[in-house]
């Protein structure tokens, strides 16, 4: 109950801070590095045991109950400790799919091992699901008694690609009937929280961390959970708040250190906690803390630089800006304004301070990938600025195209390879700088959604480059339509990339996560219409009460 009660005024302490105070408060958080190591050993005890768990021998059956443990796995973050387990589990199970799914006639069971299958990339046939439904192609109403195989089947529908139009079916079915469980509240109230937060975003589109934050307390409430792994899914979950908590001290003392606050005009945004919360949503596992310290700095070097394309900067200094990334050198940085020169340093600053580290590791390649999609990105929101000012009217689709460029979508990526080190080759980078349609797709998702989100307000600054605004001018139809179609692209861009990451095979699956990743970044910051990133209230300040101030009851 003490600390029940310590919770409760630790988050309603918060929930009370202006944003410009979320800084300071995120510095005076004690860690306790003893905890941490305490925490560690007694994860490596545990871990084992799941093991066992894992590698046991068996008939189908046991193969079966295997991959239900996978997504248990998955849903309480833990997965990453057992990726060899878990990669030489599905090879095995899937060589014999046809026998370990023949007979199984359970909702539940066949939507979770077809979402396994599929997150690991296995592409098993959607017509495992033609089981429940009738002659008309519709599911049998009969399935709507069982909660959480409709849960299950909801979840599944979101893996769908261009061709699975069963998951079409599966989507409507069930979005209808766990709205009415939701209305009707004849679920445990458990139950009811999880079918809440799955319609608001299901787990292939949510972060990470979210996921387990939240499917650890369901999964407590269940009766038949199982011990072992509870205990083992809070320590992991406890350990990376307190990793979390130590690097967002680390950016928060190197942003103060930078003392740019006070030279930058009003329209710039400094996202402090939100530079690094974005970070997270590319990885959320403790061995890519020094990245999502790395993913902060970008973020906040990209936040600044988007402020001052789109408010700030004349046509003539953007392009004086541009000629001087281009050059990469301090010789141009005199033919700079004052803001331009700041944000030049700051770019240089940042670079060099990666660079050390990464340069310490044979690893500078990488930066000059960064570097190189740095120069595009710059370039790309010239062109947009551009077409904002009305100089040029570009049509949709290079809006689309050159905006998905300008929303950091390559950036993002290749900043977080290098947050991965030796972790992703060289391959990582020629892949995304050659615009695979998995990446191009992601782009234009981000620029959709960023632009349907954003049109009132660029309407308002007399900002004209919005894909809604386009669309509008160059299909001729109203703005309500215009947001409609826009819509609709985004639903079957998601099929587009469920595609691609079961197609592609030049790259190694953690790249290819990373690909999926960004996709879940798009869904938190935009879903509901609501950016998050520029809202300091609401879901986003709801996500960091849930990752770093709730804490983990052991």
């Amino acid at each position: 109950m003490e600390s029940q009660t310590k919770f409760d005024y630790e988050s309603l302490a918060f929930t009370k801070l202006s944003h410009s105070q979320w800084t300071d408060y995120f510095l005076s958080v004690p860690i306790d590095d003893s905890e941490l190591d305490a925490i560690t050993k007694e994860i490596d005890i545990i871990k084992p045991e799941v093991r066992k768990l894992l590698s046991s021998k068996g008939d189908d059956e046991t193969s079966k109950r295997k991959v239900l443990l996978i997504q248990s796995l998955l849903s309480l973050g833990l997965a990453f400790h057992f990726e060899n387990e878990i990669k030489d589990i599905l090879e095995d199970a899937f060589r014999k799919i046809d026998d370990i799914t023949g007979d199984e006639n359970d909702l539940s069971t066949i939507s979770i091992m077809f979402r396994v299958f599929r997150t690991y990339g296995h592409n098993l046939s959607s017509n495992v699901f033609k089981r429940f439904t009738g002659d008309d192609g519709k599911f049998e109403q009969s399935l709507t008694e069982d909660a959480k195989g409709i849960l299950s089947l909801y979840e599944a529908a979101h893996l769908g690609t261009t061709t699975d139009y069963i998951l079409d079916e599966a989507l409507k079915f069930t979005s209808s009937h766990l709205k009415s469980l939701l209305a009707g509240g004849t679920c445990r109230p458990h139950i009811l929280r999880l079918i809440r937060n799955t319609l608001y975003l299901p787990q292939r589109w949510n972060m990470e961390a979210v996921i387990a934050r939240e499917y650890i307390s369901f999964y407590e409430q269940e009766e038949d959970h199982d011990k072992m792994l509870l205990r083992l899914a809070k320590l992991n979950f406890k350990l990376l708040q307190l990793h979390y908590i130590k690097e967002l001290k680390t950016f928060i003392k190197w942003w103060m250190e930078l003392d740019l606050t006070s030279k930058w005009p009003s329209q710039f945004r400094e996202r402090i906690v939100e530079a690094w919360l974005a970070g997270l949503m590319m990885y959320y596992e403790p061995q890519f803390s020094g990245g999502r310290v790395i993913a902060a700095k970008f973020n906040y070097l990209l936040t600044i630089l988007d402020d001052a394309c789109d408010h700030y900067f004349s046509i003539p200094e953007l392009t004086r800006l541009v000629d001087c990334v281009e050059r990469w050198n301090h010789d141009g940085i005199h033919t700079l304004e004052d803001i331009s020169q700041i944000i030049f340093k700051l770019a240089l600053d940042v670079f060099d301070d990666i660079g050390r580290g990464v340069r310490s590791k044979g690893c500078s390649y990488y930066l000059k990938e960064m570097l190189e999609e740095l120069k595009t990105l710059v370039r790309a929101n010239l062109d947009l600025v551009k077409w904002a000012r009305g100089n040029q009217l570009p049509s949709f689709e290079e809006h689309v195209e050159v905006g998905g460029i300008a929303l950091t979508t390559y950036a993002t990526l290749m900043y977080s390879f290098v947050g991965m080190g030796e972790a992703v080759g060289k391959e990582a980078y020629e892949w995304v700088r050659s615009r695979p349609r998995l990446i191009k797709s992601l782009a234009a998702k981000g620029r959709l959604m960023d632009d349907v989100t954003d049109f009132e307000s660029d309407m308002s600054n007399g900002f004209a480059a919005n894909a809604i605004n386009y669309y509008m001018k160059q299909f001729v139809v109203t703005k309500e339509e215009a947001i409609l179609e826009c819509q609709k692209m985004v639903v079957d861009i998601n099929k587009i990339v469920n595609e691609e990451l079961l197609k592609t095979t030049t790259v190694p699956r953690r790249v290819l996560k990373q690909a999926l990743n960004f996709g879940r970044l798009l869904e938190v910051l935009y879903t509901k219409s609501d950016d998050i990133y520029n809202c300091s209230e609401g879901k986003l300040k709801e996500y960091i009460v849930t990752l770093l101030i709730d804490p983990i009851h052991l």
